[in-house]
């Protein structure tokens, strides 16, 4: 289950994003975030993985989720948060761009996580080859 209570969010320059956003989302139940641009969808999946800190509370079944400020690492190592922006960073491999999103990972738990992903999406071979040099289409 997923619960928000009184989530709010405002940008370092005062630009309040969310004011009091509160739902719980059981188990096996779906929901949809919609809005215009710009109006915190992003913001609010970024606060529930962990990478915003937050007004408000956010917990995963019992768990509190707490956010940067108490996490050396931040994200939570069972959600996973691809964001909508180009976001590979070019002079990496493949497998390092995949790894980058398993940063709660010790490092042999990782390595065998990254080459089962690459798996799924048929890119194993291409585990080692230079973000910058693959073809964007």
């Amino acid at each position: 289950m997923l619960k928000l209570e009184n989530v709010s969010f405002a940008y370092e320059n005062g630009e309040q994003v969310l004011e009091n956003v509160s739902f719980t989302a059981k188990r096996g139940e779906n929901i949809s975030i919609i809005g215009e641009s710009g109006c915190g969808k992003s913001t609010l999946l970024q606060i529930i993985y962990g990478l915003l800190h937050t007004e408000g509370k956010v917990f995963w079944g019992e768990q509190e989720l707490l956010g940067p400020n108490f996490n050396l690492v931040p994200g939570e190592d069972f959600i996973k948060y691809l964001a909508q922006d180009f976001d590979l960073m070019l002079p990496l491999s493949v497998a390092d761009n995949v790894g980058k999103y398993l940063s709660n990972m010790y490092p042999v738990k990782k390595k065998k996580r990254i080459q089962e992903l690459l798996e799924v999406v048929e890119m194993e071979d291409m585990a080692n080859k230079k973000t910058k040099l693959l073809s964007g289409g």
